[in-house]
């Protein structure tokens, strides 16, 4: 809360114990300090600062959410998300310290409210509370450490409104379910229009067309503080109510019925897209039938209005609401797979010890043949099933054997094409579980990330190993193998809505020596290979060299981000050949047991970091 003339802060609790948490004192209600602050409200969708903006003071967020975006330097200043700032965090404090313009552009996504230093006030009071300066070079630092974990953009998300497309059975039931389940996690408080007065609120109920009194605000400031979760019930037939719910969310939910036009209402223009309109992010919870029903046009619901993500929740799947509530409560999973060839058959392995160790995965992402791998386990079949389709179409398929005139490649891809189009024939938007996968433009270098369309052809882009398979065809330019630019795409993940990542690293980096001062002829080797008492010589074929030469072009990049990771699993895959399909077995069960050897303790340390979190690390 603030003076409305002075600006001042007042002494409202939760700002000061924010301040306790960066001054390192205790603050009472009339603490002396509290009238050397000004306090800053930013609406919804307003900007605090603007890359390369003047870095002239510092902020404590004490009640709202934040976004960082990075611009193009082209105008648009929403290029690239980069995180979400939450009450407690600062930001500002690397321009004020180094005096270097601002590096980011930070929005509101919902009524926030900052407590403002500006670089004079921070001066004087840093000689007087040391303990402010500390902290702030510590954060500084942190910020410096590329080794330092990204921490995840859906961490303590509070308000969550809930926005019914249609009024079905289906829809009705899940935002029951939802809430209850919800309630399980922590302690919901479930707000409607039509019963605030049940709840304590100032006033009884919000007749349709009302606007929100400040009072009632400022109760709904107070159950959010008192709450873990706070959702909002919103409808169409009170439009203000809605309109105010959305700009107080951290998270929107539109929730639609599968079996209803995916074409958008009338309504959603006005309220979602309108004037003040919520900038938070936006996902799209769409109820599908299950059973015999496959899940299908999910493009149309998406094409016909701005979300981010979407997921699928079937009548007949308890985990999918689970994986919902996961989401918002911020624990989902992310598992992110690398490519490997051969090797990538061990990805297999890994996500059966997480199945047998308990662990649900919200998100799959991957690269090669780890998109291969990650497309199987994400689709409609079950892991039985996807095992058994990777050993069908790499073993008895023998994909990599379709030997062409090498003009372009050394295949020619056409079997592997058959191969995925047999059995991942899907769209991309209709997976149960969310998926992505990564290739890259031959003639840019720039990363593609398939988040939609045809899933064959994404896997396909994302396989096309340079010299071994041809380059695939993506919106008329050619893209190759995502293992060029991205062989472990964390960074991807780390944009999902996951509070946890796993990441599975195929690379092998270790030294090889080799038993001759130089490169045989191709006759010495073969003289080798066939001649009973010809000098032997260890030596790459052709396609490992090329499938070795792509994985070393991103070896580095691969070091450095896998220590985004909450885990990384390294899978002892080394001592077979990348294109030993016939190992597919062996290799599997090198991925579980590597898997099984580390899940338990590391699941038993989350355990108990989440009874004394003050123990655990942070993303």
């Amino acid at each position: 809360m603030t003076d409305a003339v002075a600006g001042r802060v007042r002494p409202d609790r939760r700002v000061r114990k924010t301040l306790e948490q960066y001054f390192g004192i205790p603050i009472a209600a009339d603490h002396a300090l509290l009238t050397q602050l000004e306090t800053r409200h930013l609406a919804g969708g307003e900007w605090l600062m603007h890359q390369g903006d003047k870095g002239d003071s510092l902020y404590f967020l004490v009640r709202g959410r934040l976004q960082a975006w990075a611009s193009d330097g082209a105008g648009n200043a929403r290029f690239r998300f980069l995180n979400e700032i939450v009450p407690g965090d600062s930001v500002g404090e690397m321009s004020l310290l180094t005096g270097a313009p601002r590096t980011v552009g930070i929005q509101a996504i919902r009524d926030s409210l900052l407590v403002r230093i500006d670089r004079e006030d921070f001066e004087r009071l840093s000689r007087e509370y040391p303990a402010l300066a500390l902290r702030l070079a510590a954060n500084v630092a942190s910020l410096l450490q590329s080794s330092v974990r990204a921490r995840p953009s859906v961490r303590n998300l509070r308000t969550i409104s809930l926005l019914p497309l249609d009024s079905t059975p289906r829809t009705e039931a899940f935002c029951r379910h939802f809430v209850e389940r919800l309630g399980d996690v922590g302690q919901t408080l479930n707000l409607a229009a039509d019963r605030l007065g049940e709840l304590g609120a100032p006033i009884a109920a919000l007749a349709e067309g009302e606007a929100v009194p400040p009072g009632l605000s400022h109760w709904l400031h107070d159950q959010e503080d008192q709450s873990r979760f706070v959702i909002y019930q919103c409808s169409v037939a009170r439009p203000a109510w809605t309109q105010f719910a959305l700009r107080q969310s951290d998270m929107v939910l539109f929730v639609g019925d599968a079996a209803e036009d995916p074409g958008p209402r009338p309504w959603e223009g006005p309220i979602v897209e309108g004037a003040g309109a919520a900038v938070a992010r936006r996902m799209l919870i769409l109820l599908q039938a299950g059973g015999d029903h496959p899940i299908r046009d999910t493009a149309q619901w998406l094409s016909a209005r701005k979300t981010d993500f979407h997921v699928h929740v079937r009548d007949d799947e308890p985990t999918d609401l689970d994986r919902v509530v996961r989401i918002v409560s911020g624990t989902a999973l992310g598992l992110v797979l690398a490519g490997g060839a051969a090797r990538g058959f061990a990805h297999l392995g890994v996500y059966r010890a997480m199945v047998d160790c308990g662990l649900p995965v919200d998100w799959i992402g991957g690269t090669s043949l780890g998109a291969i791998m990650a497309a199987a386990l994400a689709s409609p079949h079950s892991l039985n099933e996807a095992v058994e389709i990777a050993r069908s179409a790499f073993v008895k398929g023998k994909p990599f054997s379709d030997f062409t005139f090498p003009l372009v490649s050394l295949i020619s891809g056409r079997r592997m094409e058959r191969l995925l189009r047999k059995h991942l024939d899907f769209m991309i938007e209709d997976l149960p579980i969310p998926f992505f996968c990564v290739s890259c433009h031959l003639d840019t270098g720039a990363m593609i990330v398939h988040e939609s369309g045809d899933l064959a052809d994404a896997l396909r882009a994302s396989a096309s190993i340079p010299g071994i398979i041809p380059p695939a065809v993506v919106d008329g330019r050619l893209a190759v193998d995502g293992a060029v630019i991205n062989n472990l795409p964390i960074d991807i993940m780390q944009q999902k809505p996951v509070g946890t990542i796993i990441a599975v690293d195929l690379s092998a980096d270790q030294e090889v020596s080799v038993n001759y001062p130089a490169m045989p002829s191709a006759w010495a080797v073969l003289r080798g290979r066939y001649l009973p008492f010809a000098r032997k010589y260890r030596v790459p074929g052709l396609a490992t060299v090329l499938l070795k030469a792509t994985e070393l072009g991103t070896l580095e990049r691969v070091r450095k981000v896998s220590q985004q990771a909450d885990l990384l699993l390294r899978p002892p895959v080394r001592k077979f050949g990348m294109t030993e399909v016939k190992a597919f077995d062996r290799i599997v069960q090198a991925g579980y047991e590597e898997a099984m050897a580390q899940l338990p303790a590391w699941i038993e340390q989350r355990r108990l970091d989440s009874i004394n979190p003050a123990t655990g690390a942070t993303r």
